[in-house]
């Protein structure tokens, strides 16, 4: 594989791990949303970092079990510390929000505040990975546009899913 090609297959790793992640840290926002009034800020934080490491080892997991059912060959190193350093960008995707429930937990803004400012940090996360998706598929400009209103478009389907689910 040429230098080229193997850094834009390690990015395209990274930005589906973070959308991933992401999508999940705002299922988890969406469902802290609905109990902003008796939640505590530390609390949100924790969820928001437990759900992302929840969301890294189960996608980390699949991938393990994938890879032994099909007998694909060995990297270098264990095949679960290989899938576990490979998609952490997904642990990553919980720290913008984790982030603004700690500066919550300081006072700056409340915490039903604080969760709309996290769901939107999550929001832009998504714009931005689409754009990245599309330049790294070579998109024409108008492309980008669509592809990044779409994985946004979907990506908050699945969070509203999630979300609708916990309402029942």
């Amino acid at each position: 594989m040429q230098p080229d090609e193997h850094a834009r297959r390690h990015a395209a790793d990274w930005v589906s791990f973070v959308v991933y992640g992401t999508i999940s840290v705002l299922a988890a926002i969406g469902g802290l949303a609905l109990e902003a009034e008796a939640l505590r800020p530390a609390q949100a934080a924790a969820v928001l970092i437990v759900v992302a490491i929840a969301a890294w080892m189960a996608h980390s997991l699949w991938r393990v079990v994938r890879a032994r059912a099909r007998q694909d060959p060995m990297p270098e190193r264990s095949r679960e510390l290989h899938e576990l350093l490979r998609s952490w960008p997904i642990v990553a995707a919980g720290l913008p929000g984790a982030s603004v429930m700690a500066l919550t937990a300081a006072d700056a803004w409340s915490v039903a505040t604080g969760l709309a400012v996290a769901q939107s940090l999550g929001v832009a996360v998504l714009f931005a990975a689409g754009l990245v998706t599309a330049r790294l598929a070579g998109a024409s400009r108008s492309s980008q546009l669509v592809y990044v209103f779409t994985l946004t478009g979907v990506g908050l389907a699945i969070v509203g899913l999630e979300v609708a689910a916990h309402q029942v």
